[in-house]
């Protein structure tokens, strides 16, 4: 299974320019701790390696196997064939539209944005999204 950085794990923590931090979403470090135990975890994303190992570093780098950026697999979409994936978990619609042609949309697990205006409204919303495609209500809250 495969999880997006930005805007769905949540988000860097900068000062001056720099990353010092990563700030995760409510509900991430609980739900990332059930998956793993039924799904080998990876993280994907369209940013460039040494983003993604910076923001790794800040301790999202326990529950990922593995690690894609952009910088290894650009490409025009997040094919989760590509990855040999079961799902994409991700806040852009972009990735899922393009799965739609080939039948493969369902894979998708489309989240709000972390700090969108539906995030605000129920932070714990995506948690509940995620668990229900994945027909995991029973680790529901």
């Amino acid at each position: 299974m495969a999880f997006d950085l930005d805007e769905t794990l949540g988000v860097p923590i900068i000062d001056k320019g720099a990353m010092i931090g990563w700030q995760l979403r409510d509900g991430c470090a609980e739900l990332l701790t059930q998956l793993e135990s039924r799904f080998s975890l990876c993280l994907w994303s369209v940013s460039p390696r040494r983003y993604v190992d910076k923001a790794l570093s800040f301790g999202l780098k326990r529950w990922f196997s593995a690690s894609y950026s952009w910088d290894e697999k650009p490409a025009r979409w997040k094919d989760i064939r590509t990855l040999d994936v079961d799902f994409l978990v991700d806040d852009s619609p972009h990735h899922r539209e393009a799965a739609t042609e080939f039948g493969i949309a369902d894979a998708y697990i489309l989240v709000p944005a972390y700090g969108s205006p539906e995030d605000f409204a129920d932070p714990r919303k995506w948690v509940r999204m995620i668990l229900t495609q994945l027909k995991m209500t029973d680790m529901q809250e």
